[in-house]
């Protein structure tokens, strides 16, 4: 399949992405085993710690494998989008509501802009499978 310039944006993002996540598990890897983290703007119990950062760390993966496939899978793109869309969302409402500082909620708008990236290429993914298939 033809790359085009829309996978040539998503295949960055996902690189980029799970480089950020991987600084992502590095924050919580230190209270996972029982570090203060100068990230996070409270402690966090090791267990619940090491958690997130395991997640972090799997979506790491699944979008640097992402970005080496030929075929990008849509599905996993929408999930990817729909996960950064809800961290910053997450983030932003409880700094709206005083129970994080409001700069966590600046911190995660790197997560906002790869959201809209993988959902604005899996909108057009849809449409030319589409269009592929009404031909």
């Amino acid at each position: 399949m033809a790359s085009t310039s829309r996978d040539r944006v998503l295949r960055g993002a996902l690189w980029a992405t799970a480089a950020l996540n991987v600084l992502g598990t590095i924050v919580f890897a230190l209270p996972a085993f029982g570090q203060p983290s100068p990230l996070l703007p409270m402690a966090v119990p090791p267990y619940f710690a090491a958690q997130i950062g395991f997640t972090i760390a799997l979506f790491a993966g699944v979008y640097a494998w992402l970005a080496l496939q030929p075929t990008l899978h849509r599905p996993l793109i929408v999930v990817g989008g729909l996960g950064k869309l809800g961290f910053f969302a997450l983030t932003a409402a409880y700094a709206f509501a005083g129970e994080v500082p409001v700069g966590m909620a600046l911190n995660a708008t790197p997560d906002l802009v790869f959201a809209g990236i993988f959902l604005w290429w899996a909108r057009g993914a849809g449409r030319r499978r589409l269009a592929t298939e009404a031909a």
